[in-house]
């Protein structure tokens, strides 16, 4: 996989890039936001999506944050905020953008979800695109060795003020925090905002300040969702209690990274008539 275009520090002071492709010059851009341990170049649907998009005349940013690669699990989502208004205030100043869509892939949609919430250039976003928005709850409580032992020690290490105390070695792939393990682990931690058993007040209250529109994407074969839910119900839920989730689809045949090029195709078909909007 191979690009041509721009590489851009957008945050000097804490030395973070983005790559540009396609038509740059261009005042429509996507923004692709990587899930954990991905970077540049993280899923193969990549080298589609910009050739889908340089058709339309938008171009491609790749993002770097500092919870990037094995990053993640020394950051957490407000630092990601933080960094995608940087992102966005630099091409809305720097690169003259006038539409500005975000993807996240994975955990990226918890990005997205919050700097919709939250973020201070969210009104500068026209719309947010969650691919594979699985529960990382659902998923590392059903299939993470000593799960629950790791989420006490992490939930007693922040009673005892030592959020920031990284948990043991054998407790996931990437060192991590005892506040990142609480927010992907405990109900209603910041990381857990797509899990399928909330009840409908919950998700009214986690969707309440939800505005910009949202196009919903799961993979039908997704194997990292943990929910035994029918996943188009589970989408048509919350599209019934958050008004600004717009558009619900289902990518065919598709896995959490949509390797298949059929499954790229029809993904890309999605994104393709969402921006016709914009």
């Amino acid at each position: 996989m191979n690009f041509t275009g721009q590489l851009f520090t957008y945050d000097e002071e804490n030395r973070l890039t983005a790559f540009e492709t396609g038509p740059i010059e261009s005042g429509k851009v996507v923004v692709f936001i990587g899930g954990l341990g991905d970077g540049y170049n993280a899923v193969p649907f990549i080298p589609l999506l910009a050739e889908t998009l340089d058709k339309l005349g938008w171009s491609l940013i790749q993002v770097q944050l500092q919870s990037s690669y094995d990053g993640y699990g020394t950051s957490n989502l407000q630092n990601d905020i933080c960094q995608l208004d940087s992102l966005v205030s630099y091409l809305l100043k720097e690169k003259q953008k006038k539409k500005i869509v975000f993807i996240g892939h994975s955990t990226g949609s918890q990005d997205c979800y919050w700097h919709n919430k939250s973020g201070q250039y969210n009104q500068s976003i026209s719309g947010y695109v969650l691919q594979a928005p699985v529960s990382d709850r659902e998923h590392f409580s059903k299939n993470l060795d000593n799960f629950e032992h790791h989420l006490k020690l992490a939930t007693q290490l922040r009673d005892e003020g030592k959020g920031q105390e990284l948990l043991p070695r054998d407790t996931f792939w990437a060192p991590i925090t005892a506040d990142r393990f609480y927010s992907f682990g405990t109900r209603l931690g910041d990381d857990d905002v797509f899990s399928t058993d909330f009840t409908d007040e919950e998700i009214k209250g986690l969707y309440k300040d939800i505005h910009r529109p949202i196009c919903w994407v799961y993979s039908e074969n997704d194997e990292f969702y943990a929910s035994e839910k029918d996943k188009r119900q589970v989408m048509e839920r919350f599209k019934s209690l958050c008004p600004a989730i717009v558009e619900t689809h289902i990518v065919p045949q598709g896995d959490h990274n949509i390797t298949r090029t059929d499954s790229q195709q029809a993904f890309c078909q999605i994104i393709h008539d969402f921006l016709k909007q914009f």
